[in-house]
């Protein structure tokens, strides 16, 4: 009994005595501790001074509901307490809330978001984001170096390539066929845009990030209202073709009322007062005529009321809960958080350089010691 109380009492003696040998070794090699965090920190602030800041512009906006109540209910509600949205089923809509971000996303409608005339904060820039991002848009020299491989192996690609596809104005974008380059700057620009929807309130999310915070604010805005106005679009597409068609044929009958009634007209004034019995007759098929062509007029009228009211039905209403503001706060990382990150670190690669290196030169050692 007293063997096995001695050994449970050196247990924690002997660990107590590596922590105290791993504390010593770090004391021992303080100074290149110190030297690697130093560095690491100096590293840090340089990284800090130079980074660029970013700002963030965000918009929130509410659509109307487009779905019929036939799933509404208990139904609904049993589906929203687990996050499952079944307000689209059966709903003649083919593009929910859900499917937003594809169209945000899509080739289509990123690239004409370069012709976007956008401002700068102080007045200096007044050109299309194109010319913005290509030209004006200030970068971070960390991200030039980094990217600097990359770009010369896609222009070293690109000068080997027979194809002439850059050849062409950069400014044109067509969405079918899109150069090298405009493909960059299109996944530039989708990495700088956001959009997000609830899936339970069909909210929707939409944010850009940009150096220059009213250019942030100008891009937000743009973006939620062509998003609007291609939803709008598609919902009210049929209505509006049925609306076109049948006030091409109101116009017709109206027309055709109107030529009518001048024909019983000028017929009534020449032979008022001829009471033969082929005046009369001509007179009442006129008058029949003018009247067929008065009911078909007011037919179509009433349709033409009724398929304007159909396109105002089907237009989505959308609830601005936060609009695109000229964003005061940067979002990017503070630069006191950046000297933090890298002196920590620093410090973390300095303790495990210190207490691994032993180790690791053993086993490398013997995993690589030649035998006899």
């Amino acid at each position: 009994m007293e063997n096995q109380t001695n050994q449970y009492e050196k247990k924690p003696l002997l660990k107590e005595a590596d922590l105290l040998q791993l504390v010593g070794k770090l004391l021992s090699r303080w100074k290149f501790i110190f030297c690697v965090v130093f560095c690491f920190m100096m590293l840090g602030l340089v990284m800090a001074i130079t980074m660029v800041k970013e700002y963030t512009s965000e918009a929130v906006v509410a659509p109307e509901s487009s779905s019929s109540s036939v799933m509404g209910g208990g139904l609904g509600s049993l589906a929203s307490m687990v996050g499952i949205d079944i307000s689209n089923i059966g709903g003649e809509d083919a593009i929910y809330p859900l499917l937003y971000p594809d169209i945000v996303r899509s080739l289509p409608f990123q690239s004409a978001l370069f012709d976007v005339n956008v401002v700068s904060q102080d007045g200096a820039i007044d050109t299309t984001y194109f010319y913005y991002v290509s030209e004006l848009q200030p970068r971070s020299w960390t991200k030039v170096v980094l990217g600097a491989p990359k770009k010369f192996v896609s222009w070293l690609s690109e000068t080997l390539s027979s194809s002439a596809e850059e050849g062409g104005d950069l400014a044109i974008f067509d969405p079918y066929h899109l150069s090298r380059k405009q493909m960059r700057m299109i996944e530039a620009l989708n990495g700088r845009m956001g959009i997000f929807v609830d899936k339970k309130t069909n909210v929707i999310s939409v944010s850009f990030t940009d150096p220059d915070p009213r250019i942030a604010a100008i891009m937000t805005d743009t973006i939620m209202a062509r998003l609007q106005n291609c939803i709008t679009e598609y919902r009210t597409s049929k209505a509006m073709a049925d609306c076109r068609y049948i006030e091409s044929m109101y116009n017709e009958a109206k027309q055709s009322y109107e030529e009518a009634q001048e024909r019983y007209a000028v017929y009534v004034d020449r032979n008022r007062n001829i009471t033969q019995e082929r005046y009369l007759v001509e007179r009442e098929r006129l008058h029949a005529e003018k009247d067929m062509r008065n009911a078909l007029y007011t037919q179509w009228a009433q349709q033409y009321q009724l398929a304007k009211a159909k396109v105002q039905e089907f237009t989505p209403a959308f609830t601005t809960l936060k609009p695109a503001v000229v964003p005061a706060i940067p979002s990017s990382m503070r630069k006191l958080m950046v000297i933090f990150i890298y002196t920590f670190l620093g410090g973390v690669l300095a303790v495990a350089y210190v207490l691994l290196k032993e180790p690791f030169a053993n086993i490398c050692r013997k995993l690589f010691k030649p035998t006899k």
